[in-house]
């Protein structure tokens, strides 16, 4: 018997929605395990440890990207372990990591984790520059000994085997200076939280008084102490995710200066006062996701900050200012020997009241700067600056000291070289102090080239040739060496 049009059009009707919505249902993931089955995976059924001494093993876990039951596609699996092993490098733990699998039963893998755990107790003699950075201390103070800092620190790291981190510092010099830190990563079962408290008193019988010509001018008593610094906080961080994390700080500021310097400047503090104590709260937020941090190749970095400072208690401070930093950073070539890299950071302020001299800081402290204005500050309420490298590995090696060093977790000395070239641009806003510093308020360009040497994973010493728009050249170095 033949089945009518108007029944075989319903049954062509029917089979054109099953048709789709199976497609539908295939492009919504419902046939994964099919997809996964064609790519082969496998599920990491345990992890296993060896060389953890102090550290605890849910530490180590936390660090990781991949936990137990976690299934991964084969093609990923090489990189994902190789990308493991870099996130416990970046914890400071250990000096050496390795991950291999030890069990192989159908689809499920035993990962084994080894390490050798870096020295957790680290006297260190201070012996370091008071000055901005060494070329200011070197040309513009003739390398005078009067601006050295010395004394002892302490770091006394993983001291629970959670990561945690003891700072102690006993300093004289030019600036004495007692400060007490101790941050613990995690304070609950779920290794979301943590705390932080910090206690500092700093003295100096020197201090940087104005700036003219963009030069910071200095006063020196030997007979009294000028400046006197006390602050006490505390701070709590929550972190969800591996590479995001969530930072709330609490600060009490007082800071004292003698009468001789407010002769000099009656701004110092602003309306003729010599002291100044305010409280202060922060929120910060960083999402990062570079490979190395110390030296990134890949990846990048983002943080956002707000900060209020003064709450109407002792009427010496009232500001609130946003800042912000990002950065990227890209490997480049099949070989990766080429690596370009973007950083940019800016503040601003939302109450726009006349801040003191003392809170007008922007570009040429530290590591906030432009390349080529080494010798100078420039000073204001907003700023921005954008660096630019492009780098290139030259050389890459492990020395092994053998004898020579006679402290186990330094005889292998991993080395990198680069040569850089860089290009920077910045920008501050001086409403209130702006006279007699011809750098506010107008584009600062610089750049040059230079040689990083990138030694022990983290200590990074940079010897760069950069030139202003002013045509001023010169030779710099940079160094930021990590215990």
């Amino acid at each position: 018997m033949k089945r009518s049009k108007k029944k075989f059009l319903s049954d062509k009707l029917i089979f054109k929605k099953i048709f789709f919505v199976g497609i539908i249902l295939f492009f919504l993931g419902i046939p994964k395990n099919y997809a996964q089955e064609k790519n082969t995976y496998v599920i990491i059924s345990e992890f296993e440890f060896e060389g953890l001494k102090k550290t605890r093993e849910g530490t180590v876990l936390r660090e990781l990207d991949f936990q137990k039951g976690d299934s991964i596609i084969m093609t990923e699996l090489t990189n994902r372990i190789s990308k493991n092993k870099i996130l416990l490098l970046n914890t400071g733990l250990f000096y050496e990591v390795n991950l291999n699998i030890t069990k192989w039963e159908n689809n499920k893998i035993t990962i084994l984790i080894q390490v050798r755990e870096q020295w957790y107790i680290f006297p260190i003699p201070i012996f370091e520059l008071a000055d901005r950075n060494f070329n200011v201390w070197w040309k513009q103070y003739n390398h005078s000994f009067k601006r050295i800092n010395f004394g002892a620190r302490l770091y006394y790291a993983n001291i629970t085997g959670r990561k945690d981190l003891l700072k102690a510092t006993l300093q004289f010099g030019y600036t004495q200076k007692f400060e007490l830190d101790y941050k613990l990563p995690f304070i609950n079962k779920a290794q979301t939280l943590g705390a932080s408290t910090n206690f500092l008193f700093t003295r100096n019988k020197e201090v940087g008084y104005n700036t003219i010509e963009n030069d910071l001018l200095f006063f020196r008593d030997d007979d009294q102490f000028l400046f006197k610094r006390f602050r006490y906080g505390l701070g709590g961080t929550y972190q969800p995710f591996l590479y995001q994390k969530h930072k709330v700080e609490l600060y009490y500021f007082h800071r004292i200066i003698a009468d001789t310097i407010l002769q000099m400047n009656s701004n110092f503090f602003l309306g003729n006062k010599n002291k100044q104590q305010f409280f202060s709260i922060n929120y910060t937020f960083q999402q990062d996701k570079r490979d190395i941090k110390a030296y990134p190749l890949q990846g990048y970095f983002i943080e956002g900050q707000i900060q209020k400072d003064g709450f109407g208690i002792f009427n010496d401070r009232n500001a609130l200012e946003l800042n912000s930093t990002l950065a990227l950073y890209f490997p480049l070539g099949k070989k990766k020997k080429y690596n370009l890299s973007f950083i940019t950071k800016g503040r601003t302020h939302l109450i726009r009241k006349q801040p003191s001299y003392y809170n007008n800081k922007a570009l040429g402290y530290f590591n906030d700067f432009v390349r080529g204005y080494e010798y100078y500050v420039v000073d204001g309420l907003d700023y921005f600056y954008l660096k630019t490298s492009l780098k290139y590995e030259i050389l890459k090696k492990r020395i092994n000291w053998k004898k020579a060093m006679p402290l186990k977790a330094f005889k292998i000395m991993p080395l990198q070289i680069y040569l850089t070239t860089n290009t920077d641009i910045g920008f501050v806003n001086n409403p209130y102090y702006k006279n007699q510093n011809p750098f506010s308020n107008t584009l600062l360009l610089g750049g040059g080239v230079g040689i990083d040497f990138v030694i022990y994973v983290d200590k990074v010493i940079r010897i760069e040739y950069s030139m202003n728009r002013l045509k001023e050249k010169g030779v710099y170095l940079h160094y930021s060496l990590f215990f």
